[in-house]
């Protein structure tokens, strides 16, 4: 039996703006979220119902299913204006509503390190969020199959960024 899925704020403290969400990440129950590779950084904020979401900054962590033992990189963007959108190899499209709103996906591969010779699969979700005015970008690493990251969809969708 699958455990229910579970919400995990990701979240950054900037020493003048103070504490601010960058989103509620849905994911399935097995998987946890662990504090990423660089540190989070806030530009801008903006106060949407009582809460305050960043508006323009980055957030990275790693995503663990410690009972199967794999973990993914996790890298989210927020921004005002547009968002570059990774250049993957064997690209899949896909669109379908994270917090009701339309979102894009693409499924792909990539390969990185030094010499660019370790192949990483790729799940990018882009969309707009219209309350916050803000556009988020999430991108999921990891050295699996693309049904792996396919998985992630369903619960995906139940995130919520305001």
């Amino acid at each position: 039996m699958t455990p229910p899925a579970r919400e995990h704020v990701l979240a950054a403290t900037h020493f003048v703006l103070g504490p601010s969400n960058f989103l509620v990440l849905r994911l399935p129950g097995n998987w946890d979220v662990r504090i990423g590779r660089n540190p989070s950084d806030i530009d801008y904020t903006i106060s949407y119902d009582g809460v305050r979401w960043a508006q323009e900054g980055m957030a990275t962590a790693f995503i663990l299913d410690e009972k199967a033992k794999r973990a993914m990189e996790f890298d989210l963007r927020a921004a005002r204006g547009p968002l570059k959108t990774p250049t993957l190899e064997d690209v899949q499209e896909g669109s379908f509503a994270v917090a009701g709103h339309p979102a894009k996906a693409l499924l792909g591969s990539t390969r990185v390190g030094l010499l660019r010779n370790k192949p990483f699969r790729v799940l990018h979700v882009a969309y707009h969020c219209e309350e916050t005015q803000r556009n988020l970008a999430m991108k999921f690493m990891a050295q699996c199959e693309p049904d792996e990251l396919k998985a992630l969809l369903p619960t995906l969708a139940g995130s919520r960024c305001h």
